[in-house]
């Protein structure tokens, strides 16, 4: 069970592996987040059994202030927006908490309305399409918040939020570096991320992994340890990162 979603798990069959950070040279933090999440993801949005346009939408907001449209947003998620944002997450391997995604897509969804009211021939088109744009737009919106608040020494707040527990608890992230964490663990190279996310976040087993990827079990062995050692250097980017800032003040 992915641990946004419950109690968050142990290494448990990844127990081998060593979790201390890599010997290596730090470089910058990364920028921004890799294209993968912004692949198109069938039924990222809607209630289950339902298939929704842009019509529908433009019908439900038709006529409301922001103020309004976010309402009418979050009133009982007439879009599904909540399950499709966790769907996307899963499928794009990234580490943010939903809530805060939710909160944050339904104000880009609002102001897109807007934007597609003028265009020709877009009240037809399904849904799904416009919400992986606007998904995804929330997710680099979100990664260069968190780059913001680690630039500028923002602590993380108590209680943690699930992303940043479930960080603390599986690798042992000190509290200090939980943000710096979460931004390299975002910006990872696809297959480190993929790897990273599906079998310690999302639970897959190794036999699943290797199957649904088509690599061997050395490879994925690999690249997820490879994933969490650069997970575990994060503080070390960020130091590097500060350094670079200071001495081009």
């Amino acid at each position: 069970m992915p641990g946004f979603l419950g109690t968050p798990p142990s290494l448990g069959p990844w127990a081998f592996i060593d979790t201390a950070p890599a010997p290596m040279q730090p470089h910058h933090l990364p920028g921004a987040l890799p294209s993968a999440g912004a692949s198109p993801l069938h039924s990222v949005g809607g209630k289950l059994g339902t298939i929704l346009s842009l019509l529908d939408v433009q019908h439900l907001l038709a006529g409301k202030n922001q103020q309004g449209r976010l309402l009418a947003l979050a009133d009982g998620d007439p879009l599904g927006l909540i399950q499709g944002s966790r769907r996307w997450l899963a499928h794009a391997c990234l580490l943010f908490d939903v809530p805060p995604f939710v909160e944050r897509a339904r104000v880009a969804l609002s102001w897109d309305l807007a934007r597609f009211n003028k265009l020709e021939g877009t009240d037809s088109a399904p849904l799904e399409y416009w919400l992986s744009g606007v998904f995804r737009r929330t997710a680099d919106v979100l990664h260069a918040r968190d780059q913001e608040l680690d630039q500028t020494g923002q602590a993380v707040d108590e209680p943690l939020s699930p992303r940043f527990q479930f960080l603390r608890a599986v690798l042992g992230i000190d509290h200090g570096d939980l943000r710096s964490a979460c931004i390299v663990a975002n910006a990872l190279p696809d297959r480190e991320r993929v790897a990273f996310h599906q079998l310690l976040v999302q639970g897959r087993t190794l036999d699943d992994f290797t199957r649904l990827r088509n690599v061997s079990r050395s490879e994925a062995r690999r690249v997820f340890q490879s994933a969490v050692k650069t997970i575990g250097r994060a503080r070390a980017w960020a130091g590097q990162e500060e350094r670079a800032s200071m001495e081009q003040a």
